[in-house]
């Protein structure tokens, strides 16, 4: 967990402090190719991990991550294509709604399952 953090963290850091300079563009980029990066190690991994696919090593619960995860980054996408006009609630576009959402109910699918 904390090398997820401390890998995690300056990307924040980097997002917000885009976010709040109004560069957007960066703020987006920077999201998406950490992301990407992401990925791309996993493939390493897979082609390192030894005892065979690193896909049957890993714990059922966290399929549950990945596929909200993917659902996630496929609203992000659909998002940039289609720019929404008005807002839902408050500030929020129906993309930002809908992102909300799924991280809430993927984060309370993970503490069910993770529970039991």
């Amino acid at each position: 967990m904390f090398l997820a953090i401390t890998t995690s963290l300056p990307k924040v850091v980097v997002t917000i402090s885009a976010a709040r300079m109004k560069a957007v563009d960066l703020a987006v980029g920077n999201l998406f190719g950490s992301n990407l990066f992401n990925i791309a190690i996993l493939a390493v991994y897979d082609f390192v991990y030894l005892p065979g696919s690193i896909w049957h090593a890993v714990a059922p619960i966290h399929v549950v991550a990945g596929i909200g995860a993917m659902a996630m980054t496929g609203i992000a996408i659909v998002s940039l294509t289609y720019r929404a006009s008005t807002r839902v609630f408050m500030r929020v576009s129906w993309d930002g709604a809908l992102l909300i959402a799924m991280y809430t109910l993927n984060l309370g699918l993970l503490f069910v399952l993770g529970s039991n």
